[in-house]
């Protein structure tokens, strides 16, 4: 649709006549004619008499523009040459944002897929921490393991044994931390104290997430990619 037709698209929608529009535009209608039939380009201050009688502003005027017309010859009108100028600078932001955010993304996505696959922040070490019973006050912390050597005769360390047995209680401690060989903790009636007992691998959610986010973001990352020329193009 070139200029000419478009104005004269506007003048019937409005159902007003070439003489009518003439008036409100304050121009000859014999001068209309030449602009509705592509004979004349507006001057900047027509375009924007123009404007007035349409009651719009140029951006509302040239979202109707179908294709934008003709743009050199549009590049005429110094203020539609400003928009077009506008446009480009809004279309070359645009295309930055877009080409910064996907960069960002395959950024961000190969480095959460890095860390979760290296295990970086979550440990897949499970340590298994093992405690005989209660160490009472005044007891030394192996007391489960010592207290035969700490005894006199055998009725002693019969006696003795029986206590020991009656205050076994097995609690174990289930850890991703390494604690070193053993590691005491209070409790309400004592101490215990937990000795490493062994280790085994085991898949953490937190890791097979951290794959999964960072798989998706690079994937979009490279989706942004490739349709950025669309997104970012206008039609100026």
């Amino acid at each position: 649709m070139t200029l000419g037709q478009y104005i004269k698209q506007l003048r019937t929608d409005m159902e007003l006549s070439q003489p009518q529009f003439a008036e409100r535009m304050q121009v000859e209608q014999s001068y209309l004619s030449k602009l509705e039939n592509d004979k004349s380009t507006p001057s900047n201050e027509v375009f924007r008499q123009l404007l007035s009688a349409l009651s719009m502003d140029v951006d509302v005027f040239m979202s109707g523009l179908k294709d934008k017309g003709n743009m050199a010859s549009l590049r005429q009108i110094p203020d539609l040459d400003s928009w077009y100028a506008s446009q480009q600078v809004t279309s070359e932001r645009k295309q930055r944002t877009l080409l910064y955010s996907a960069m960002l993304l395959i950024a961000f996505g190969v480095a959460s897929f890095y860390v979760g696959f290296q295990k970086l922040l979550l440990s897949e070490t499970q340590y298994e921490y093992r405690s005989d019973g209660i160490i009472l006050a005044g007891e030394p912390e192996d007391i489960f393991r010592v207290w035969s050597r700490l005894t006199g005769s055998p009725e002693e360390r019969k006696q003795k044994g029986q206590e020991m047995l009656k205050r076994e209680k097995i609690s174990t401690q289930l850890t991703f931390e390494y604690q070193g060989k053993y590691l005491v903790l209070d409790t309400q009636s004592g101490k215990r104290k937990y000795y490493l007992q062994g280790e085994q691998a085991k898949t953490r959610i937190g890791n097979v997430m951290l794959q999964f986010i960072g798989l998706f973001s690079a994937v979009m990352g490279l989706v942004l990619l490739f349709i950025e020329p669309k997104l970012s193009r206008q039609k100026v």
